[in-house]
């Protein structure tokens, strides 16, 4: 039997301002621009599935971030409490990603396995790739992992029916989309495989990347898992928030 379609709702709870020479390979014209932070919620009335988890509030002030609220008031807004919640993908382990693990203390987390394998290994010391993880985030999920609540995943995988994770790369070494069937037709949650609509959409990688050719990669698999361009949702765009249909202060869905 066909799972019900699913709702896919973005949730803000940061924002800072940059400008696109900092957000785009090649760009040198300083031009200002606004990134958000977002998790998503997956939803069809019976299940629910958080993907990423944001940053802490110390994390955020420390790193520079506006700080709007805990990923989880937004979440209880559309009625989701962060401890019943059972799934979670993580697409990557940048700190803005995977920082508020503790609120989901019965979740099981699914990950690719190069993603753990990189951010435990020799290279991650190095400072193009140390500065965009928290030490103790990474140690919290090898915890997890002992404690049998990680789920390994080596390219693609259907977490629940109507939702599948796929390796892309390019932005890290186990960056991974997740595949959501809607209404609409079957949607991508990008996340940091494009931070922006202009990364996929006129093939501009992002500035930081773990290998530059599997961006490319990636934007190409975003266009054909999605079965139409409208469908692809990036991870840091403000324009999700114009694009999607408003639910709620900071808050849109799709689907």
């Amino acid at each position: 039997m066909q799972a019900a379609p699913y709702t896919i709702y973005a949730v803000q709870y940061a924002q800072r301002t940059t400008n696109s020479s900092e957000l785009f390979v090649g760009d040198y014209h300083n031009t200002p621009m606004k990134m958000t932070y977002f998790v998503w919620a997956l939803t069809n009335g019976t299940q629910n599935v958080v993907v990423d988890l944001g940053f802490t509030e110390p994390v955020g002030t420390r790193r520079g971030r506006e700080f709007l609220r805990c990923p989880s008031v937004g979440l209880s807004m559309l009625g989701i409490d962060c401890t019943k919640v059972e799934h979670v993908v993580l697409s990557h382990f940048h700190y803005d990603h995977v920082g508020c693990y503790a609120l989901f203390p019965n979740a099981t987390f699914y990950i690719q396995d190069a993603e753990m394998q990189f951010y435990t290994g020799r290279y991650v010391r190095q400072a193009a790739f140390r500065h965009s993880v928290e030490v103790e985030d990474v140690l919290a999920l090898v915890r997890m992992n002992y404690e049998g609540r990680l789920v390994f995943v080596d390219g693609d995988k259907e977490i629940l029916p109507g939702i599948s994770v796929h390796k892309v790369g390019g932005h890290t070494a186990g960056m991974q989309i997740v595949t959501v069937q809607t209404k609409e037709g079957r949607a991508v949650v990008a996340s940091d495989a494009s931070h922006y609509y202009h990364n996929f959409e006129h093939n501009v990688p992002f500035s930081s990347h773990h290998d530059l050719p599997g961006m490319y990669y990636g934007f190409q698999r975003l266009r054909d898992l999605a079965d139409k361009h409208e469908l692809i949702l990036p991870g840091h765009d403000p324009l999700v928030l114009e694009r999607l249909q408003r639910v709620d202060d900071g808050i849109v869905s799709m689907g």
